[in-house]
């Protein structure tokens, strides 16, 4: 009947409109879950990107802090070749005349060396030189070198190692001298093989 087609018809729209607003209420519940989750996955990909970056060194530091670094190499001299390198200093007290007497080991064996900044080189008397392995007469006494004694012929010839209580240096160049000297010269060669080297009033300060 026309009456019941009607009240069919209003039915229809009821339960229509009852399931449009059970979907609008679960739309309104599945938002804000979604929002708060894709929220979530995005704060973790930002964390992991900053961990991965900080491990692996891809960070940039700020600018202040760059040019520290780079005042800080050009103010430390690179490791000397041969030489510990390692914030180390002795001092060597001034003898008799301002003299700087040290003893030291030349290939693991005692030698007594006089430092001398006026000297370009090591040079060794013949006993030392014997005592440290090297022997005078199988070298050539060809090159000459000048002192405070005059005119020497000398032989180069190396030493494996020298050290000073906790200063080493390897691999050193040295002259052997066949005239008479009485004690062996520690020169210039040696200092430049460390990191510094200063004369103050109570002594020699080495610095490796």
């Amino acid at each position: 009947m026309p009456g019941d087609e009607k009240g069919d018809v209003q039915d229809s729209d009821d339960k229509w409109a009852l399931e449009a607003d059970v979907d609008s209420e679960e739309a309104g519940v599945f938002l804000p879950v979604l929002r708060n989750v894709v929220l979530l996955v995005a704060m973790c990909l930002v964390i992991a990107w900053f961990v991965s970056s900080f491990s692996s060194g891809t960070i940039i530091n700020p600018p202040e802090r760059a040019l520290q670094g780079r005042q800080l190499l050009a103010t430390v001299s690179p490791p000397q070749p041969g030489s510990q390198p390692g914030g180390h200093e002795m001092t060597i007290p001034a003898g008799a005349g301002g003299h700087f007497l040290v003893d030291a080991t030349a290939n693991g064996v005692a030698v007594r060396f006089l430092i001398d900044t006026g000297a370009s080189g090591i040079l060794l008397t013949q006993a030392d030189a014997q005592k440290a392995g090297i022997h005078p007469a199988s070298l050539t006494f060809t090159d000459r070198v000048q002192t405070a004694n005059g005119d020497m012929l000398v032989a180069r010839s190396n030493l494996r190692q020298i050290r000073i209580a906790g200063l080493r240096v390897d691999d050193m160049e040295v002259w052997v001298t066949r005239s008479p000297m009485p004690v062996s010269l520690l020169g210039m060669s040696f200092l430049r093989r460390l990191a510094s080297y200063e004369a103050q009033k109570d002594g020699l300060v080495l610095r490796w």
